[in-house]
């Protein structure tokens, strides 16, 4: 099944960064801030990351690529997705220039681009940790306005 983001998702995920989580293969967490993030692909997310920020995954994600991220600043109502995925480490050519450039605000070291394969609702109640990217997009996108109206703005 191929995972697409909604227009919803796009932009919640770019207008308020996200927390990036990532695993060592015996389950020790490790979470940063990804405070500039931009959708590359219908499935894919790549975000500016700061020296202090990607030390505190590195050690994890250097022996696991696995990442998990939710969008920030929403407050625990406002919580609707869980994303995860593949992770790979960019430090240098037209994949980091591309979004070094565009992430003004941070002193960009490394560009982590996550693949996603699974969604996740997270919104509270019955619904909450109900699988979306077994739905068909069209589903999604159907689902989704049923439950909510808006969608931030850049």
């Amino acid at each position: 099944m191929t995972v697409k983001l909604t227009e919803r998702m796009q932009a919640w995920i770019e207008k308020m960064g996200c927390h990036l989580c990532v695993a060592t293969p015996q389950g020790v967490p490790y979470v940063t801030l990804g405070r500039f993030a931009k959708v590359t692909e219908e499935d894919e997310v790549a975000f500016a990351l700061a020296k202090d920020e990607l030390s505190i995954i590195y050690p994890a994600l250097s022996v696991n690529p696995r990442v998990a991220f939710g969008v920030s600043h929403q407050g625990g109502i406002r919580a609707s997705f869980q994303f995860k995925g593949i992770g790979h480490l960019v430090k240098d050519g037209p994949l980091y220039d591309d979004i070094a450039k565009e992430a003004e605000a941070v002193d960009t070291y490394a560009v982590l681009y996550v693949k996603i394969s699974e969604i996740y609702c997270t919104k509270p109640g019955a619904e909450a940790g109900q699988r979306l990217d077994i739905m068909a997009p069209d589903d999604v996108c159907d689902w989704e306005k049923k439950r909510w109206k808006d969608i931030p703005r850049k």
